[in-house]
Parts: C-alpha cells; structure tokens; sequence
C-alpha cells in the first residue's frame, strides 16, 4: 500500500546519502530518478539522483546556485525550550502486494517491474495534480490555497524487505517546497497526501492490477483494504516470504496486550495504527546489504523447500487465470454512492476516487489508461451528487475547479438521501423537545452530585427526548443505575443499548437494566414481513436508553427514529461529544445536543 514519513531539513545530508548510496547502491538495484514538473523546472532531468543534489532539494536549496529556495529551512525553538524542527520533504513509499514480489522474484520477469514503475507513476501524477497546493496567509487573517507549479521527487526502486525478502516498493522522496505562480517559494501543503494516503495507495494497486492484467493476463482474488493477491500464487509462498510481516505482527500483539492490561480495553482503530507504527520502529533493523543477485539463489532454494519452482509457480498462476470464470462484477453510482454513505456524510474529491479505485473491477489496460479511466467514473459519480461548495468568486484553483479560499481536503459532495435523512432527525429532535421538561421529581438523589441527580431526574421523567452529555469519568453510568432504580419503582419498562456487544453488557452490568446491541434491536423490528420476536417486543412508553450515542451512525439514528414513533419509545441519548465518532456516518449526536 502506501507510507508516508516525514523527512527534516537538519539531517538532509544522512537523508540523501542513505537514498543515494545506500539503497540505490546495493547489488541489483538501480539509481533513483527524478519525477514531478517542478524537477524539470529545476533541471533535474535524465541524469540519476546524486546525493549532492538530493541534499540540496532538501534543504530547500536551487541545486545549481545554492541559493535558498524561499525562507531558509532552519530548526525553530518555543519558549519552553522545546524544538520545532523544519520539515524538508516527504517519503511516499508504495509497496507492491507479496504475491506480485514473488512471482518477480521466482520468475526475473521485467514487466513486472515496468507494471509497478508504471502504476507508482499513476499514482503520483494523480497527487501532483490535486496535491500540490500550498497556504498563503493573507492580510486579513486569513489563508489562501492557490495553486504550484508542481512536485519535486526523486523516486527509489527497491526489491527487497529488511529481511531480506522480496517486496518490490519505491521511495518517492518529494520536497516540501514548492513554487507558485507568481514565482515565490512556498511550503507544500501536505494534508492531501498525509490524509489521503489509503486513496493514493488504492489508486497505486488497481493500477497494478489493471497493468498486470493487461501485460501478463493475471487474473486477481478478492479486493481487501484496497488490495489483491495474484491468483493462484501458493499461499505458502507468501507466508514464507513475509518474514517482514511476522515480526511486526509478533511485536504488535505484545503491544495490543500490554494496551488492554493498562487501559482494561481493546484499541480503537486509530490507537491500533499507532501500535502498528511503533512495532514497525521497534522492529527496524537495517538492510543487510544482500544484493538480489545473491538473494534470488536463496529465494528460490526456500521456495524449492515447499516444493515450487519457477515453472510450476506461472503455470498455478495461468491456471487460475484459466479457471477465472466470474462474471465481471457490474458496480453503479448508486453503489458507490452506498458505500460512500457508509463512510460519512460529505465526502471530497478523494473519497470518491477511493470508493471507485476499491469498488470498479479493473479492466486489461496500461496504468495510465486506467488512471484516466478512474477519473472518468469518479466524475460520473460527482455528477450525480450535491456540490455543498458556494458558488466561486475570484481565484479558483486549476487543480480542481474550488475557490482558492476554500482548503483543497475539505469536504464537498453529499447525496440527496443524507441531506433528508439529517433533516428528519433534527426535525424528529425538534419535535420531541417542544413541550416544557418533565423530570422526575421525586427521585432520590443519594450518591449523585447535583448535575447527575439533574440528568437521573431527566431521565426518569417523562420527556420523550433526553440528551445527556458528559466526557469519561463523569458519572454517567453511576447515573443510569440510579434512574434506571427509579424507573422500576415506577414499574415503567426500560431497556439499554449500545455500539458494541461488549459495551452493552458493561452497560447492563453496571446498571440493572437488560441490554444488548443497537444493531440487533434495528434488525428485530426491521425484518422483513415479521415482527420482532418476544424478548424484542418493548412495550409502548419504554425508555430506551442509548449509550455511547457519539459512535451511532446517522443513518441507524433515522431508523431509530421511527421506531420510536412506531412503538412510542421514549428514548434517552447519553454519550461524549469528543469522543471518536462513529465508524460511518455520524456527528449527528453532537449536532442535537447543540441545538436541543
């Protein structure tokens, strides 16, 4: 897929010998190459990447003159003595999936490393064109995103792991400066490549895909987190030669337990990245220096062990190919729609080409081909959505048609569906909070602090909307157990849910109320021609009580909704406003608790 790492001016010098000498120099591989619109500008042509130049590009010097390109990159001290140091650049490394670097590896076959040459340059054209911007403050305060003149990279091609494996991956070292029209030198702003990493990475791999197909007739197993295997490839291949892969995934399950003993829970996504990460340093040792010349003849005895050669690998691999008799998987707008609306509520230009590069089987046609093909779909997509951008006034951005006002990573499409959806929530929310409040006022406030007997009094009442809100170690929970008592003394029905199975019965723990998940009470009353059945049948007037409503996606809220106008729920949303919002859709618990 694709990495991304920061490069410092302060040491561009070890930065630039270690892509020049000792990667570009060991045995098999070849020296880097200059690429991006800004490089020719330069002048930085034919010639291979030379550690001299490369240390001037950044430090953010002309490599012909030596002058500064722009505000000389130096390291910055805070007050409080901490250090701010300059960034020179960026390493975009695109790495190839292991069955490609096997059949390469086993087989010598050149196209192989043209099809990745050609799908990394794909990949890279894509970000000069919508990546390439930079920030300018203005007088009033204020920031503009105008367009460069392009990128500035030197790209490595690599052909093995630091142990000693096959992998097939280049560096794209590209410069933090870049040059506006108007000639200044500027900083790059970096966010479209910093967060759309899984888009630039996907868009690298179906090119690869469709370039394989198209030059050696592969055919592909299933797309997963924006990546395929060859068909056909022995898996025991694979495992043998992800030497790499095994010691970062031993390192992070130490990490992973270490992270539940001390916090009594399992990460979340982003916490996971950062284990990832950091077993990936923990685990870095440096290349041996093994040229591939010397380490084909081990490859290729390894994969003898498991009893394959290089003959009976492509002959797995035409057979698959052979046997590949799916119909081509016909994927529409509103598919990719779908699957966009499961991500969130507006999207950008970027999440778009995500959801086509992930979603659009690829067809038999060079990486470029296919790149513009992307292109043409994704626009097709866009047509078909509501631009949420106000109409432009003064200087747009070539790149892609916004005003120069509005940042090129900000959100902008949404679909019709959404925008009904937000407003029959707010409207239902509205709806539900227009009587005056009606807490309970006799409940019993021992144990509680006067906020949690307020919020335990609203939600043994009888307001048909209750929003708590409160971040962790508030006494949320301590609260619930205390209206959820109140509400038994009443004899009045009440029943939890939660995001998760594991936080729903954390929540009947700790309160006394039957609990299970949300997604099972949506499937319940929205089966198809039957009704819930009896354990799932709540009563008119039961307090359904949400928790951890941050992480409820938009769409499950609307449903719930209407079930509650159906069954006449009452229903009660506690949760944290900064806590990590839902995996799809969401905010919209922030955006009721602000307005209600």
């Amino acid at each position: 897929m694709l990495r991304v790492t920061t490069l410092y001016a302060s040491s561009a010098d070890a930065t630039a010998g270690y892509y020049t000498q000792y990667l570009a120099r060991a045995p098999g591989e070849e020296p880097g190459v200059w690429a991006g619109a800004q490089a020719a500008e330069l002048g930085l042509g034919p010639d291979p990447v030379s550690a001299e130049v490369l240390r001037a590009i950044l430090e953010g010097r002309d490599p012909e003159t030596g002058t500064p390109l722009g505000t000389p990159l130096h390291d910055r001290f805070r007050t409080d003595g901490t250090v701010v140091r300059a960034v020179a650049g960026f390493d975009a490394t695109f790495s190839a999936p292991k069955s490609v670097s096997v059949l390469w590896a086993l087989t010598g076959d050149e196209r192989i490393l043209h099809a990745h040459d050609c799908a990394v340059a794909a990949a890279l054209a894509h970000l000069q064109q919508y990546g390439a911007t930079t920030r300018v403050r203005t007088g009033s305060g204020g920031r503009i995103f105008p367009d460069t003149r392009g990128l500035t990279m030197a790209t490595f091609r690599q052909s093995t792991s630091r142990a000693d494996d096959p992998q097939l991956h280049t560096h794209a070292v590209i410069s933090a400066r870049v040059q506006t029209d108007d000639g200044r030198w500027l900083a790059l702003d970096a966010r479209y490549l910093k967060r759309h990493q899984r888009m630039l990475g996907g868009l690298y791999q179906s090119a690869l895909r469709a370039e394989l197909h198209h030059g050696l007739g592969v055919a592909w197993g299933p797309v997963r987190n924006g990546q395929a295997e060859i068909a056909g490839v022995p898996t025991e291949l694979l495992v043998a030669f992800s030497k790499r892969t095994t010691e970062i995934d031993r390192a992070l399950a130490a990490k992973v337990e270490e992270f539940r003993d001390r916090r009594g829970r399992d990460p979340t996504t982003w916490e996971r990245a950062a284990l990832t990460r950091e077993a990936a340093v923990d685990t870095r040792n440096r290349k041996t220096g093994n040229g591939v010349p010397d380490l084909a003849t081990r490859w290729h005895a390894e994969a003898a062990d498991l009893g394959w050669d290089d003959q009976s690998v492509w002959s797995a691999v035409r057979n698959a190919a052979a046997r590949d008799h799916t119909l081509p998987q016909v994927t529409t707008l509103t598919d990719l729609i779908d699957e966009l609306s499961a991500r969130g509520s507006a999207w950008s230009r970027a999440d778009i080409v995500r959801a086509v590069v992930d979603a659009v089987p690829v067809r038999p046609m060079s990486a470029g081909r296919w790149a513009s093909e992307v292109e043409r779909v994704t626009e097709r997509a866009i047509e078909a959505l509501i631009d949420l951008d106000p109409p432009a006034t003064g200087t747009t951005r070539a790149a892609d048609g916004r005003s120069v006002w509005i940042e090129p990573v900000a959100a902008r499409f949404t679909s019709e569906r959404i925008l009904v959806e937000e407003e029959r929530v707010l409207a239902w929310a509205m709806d539900r909070q227009a009587d005056e409040p009606t807490p309970r006022d006799t409940l019993d406030p021992a144990g509680l602090d006067v906020m949690q007997a307020d919020a335990a009094a609203a939600v043994a009442g009888r307001d048909r909307l209750v929003l708590v809100e409160g971040p962790a170690g508030t006494g949320k929970t301590t609260m619930l157990a205390a209206a959820v008592a109140d509400l038994a003394e009443q004899d009045r029905a009440v029943f939890g849910v939660a995001p998760t199975a594991k936080a729903a019965q954390v929540l009947g723990h700790e309160t006394g109320m039957p609990t299970d998940t949300l997604a099972k009470l949506v499937y319940e009353h929205t089966r198809p021609d039957r009704g819930p059945r009896p354990e799932w049948a709540l009563g008119r007037g039961t307090t359904l009580v949400v928790d951890e409503a941050g992480m409820i996606g938009t769409g499950t809220l609307h449903i719930l909704t209407r079930l509650a106008d159906a069954n006449d729920w009452r229903i009660v949303l506690v949760g944290d406003p900064r806590q990590l919002q839902a995996v799809g859709r969401g905010g919209m618990f922030t955006e009721l608790c602000t307005t209600g």
